[in-house]
């Protein structure tokens, strides 16, 4: 019986492993690749992961407001500021992947030329409407019109027809016939149906961006959101983002 109690007790207060819900705040661009990638992760690890993506510009105003991710995965360089604000813990930060700038005509429509800036110019200058994020929550919206437009001398002319994307797969746009080309980041392209990509901008035009998982201060499951970044940065969980338009950071 001595035996038999001291077994008991040692069921009763051993700790007990729970699953846990690791709830992610992510980028946009990275969607399409961490929902592939966490799937085998969850079978293998027995824990789930709550995931939720939107712009930068809406991931800065849903942490404003309070919201309390275990993992967050942003672009590299956003990370400063989060770090600056005491908001991530920048010790667990993996790179996971790099993604480039493209363009999208509706499928089935010419094809025109984008492999120089002179072509490009001429693209969007013939272009009767463009879209593009808008510059104030993503990422690559601010380069192209910060950047790209006025390097190429057109932005004044390009904004005057550019329906702002506000988040998404703005590329749906031209899938419908709303609007005759799209300048978004290459994952977000292509999960798009209904579109041909053009390719990605020229070189000399070009914004690679990395986007890195981070653990956030105070997450609720720190250890859970480092396993998942260990893995998510593993050359197995890194396939999925190879297979869907990032290259290695």
């Amino acid at each position: 019986m001595p035996k038999l109690a001291a077994l008991v007790a040692i069921l009763f207060l051993a700790p007990v492993a729970r699953a846990a819900d690791v709830v992610v705040l992510g980028a946009g661009a990275s969607r399409s690749a961490f929902t592939a990638a966490v799937d085998e992760w969850q079978k293998k690890s027995g824990h789930a992961v709550k995931a939720s993506f939107g712009s930068a510009g809406e991931i800065r105003e849903r942490l404003a407001k309070g919201e309390k991710p275990d993992l967050l995965v942003v672009p590299q360089e956003n990370l400063a500021d989060y770090e600056k604000a005491g908001s991530i813990d920048a010790a667990t930060r993996r790179d996971l992947g790099a993604v480039s700038i493209g363009a999208a005509v509706k499928e089935g429509a010419p094809k025109p030329d984008i492999s120089t800036p002179e072509s490009l110019k001429h693209t969007l200058e013939s272009a009767k409407s463009v879209t593009y994020m808008d510059p104030a929550r993503g990422t690559s919206g601010k380069y192209v019109d910060e950047v790209v437009l006025p390097k190429l001398g057109i932005r004044d002319a390009v904004r005057a027809k550019t329906q702002l994307g506000e988040g998404g797969y703005i590329a749906e746009k031209v899938a419908r016939g709303d609007v005759e080309i799209a300048l978004h980041q290459m994952t977000e392209l292509l999960p798009v149906k209904g579109i041909t990509i053009l390719g990605p901008l020229p070189a000399e035009l070009q914004k690679v961006t990395v986007y890195s998982g981070v653990v956030m201060k105070g997450a609720a499951h720190p250890a859970e959101a480092r396993a998942l970044l260990d893995y998510l940065a593993s050359p197995e969980g890194r396939k999925a983002f190879l297979d869907r338009g990032f290259s290695a950071p």
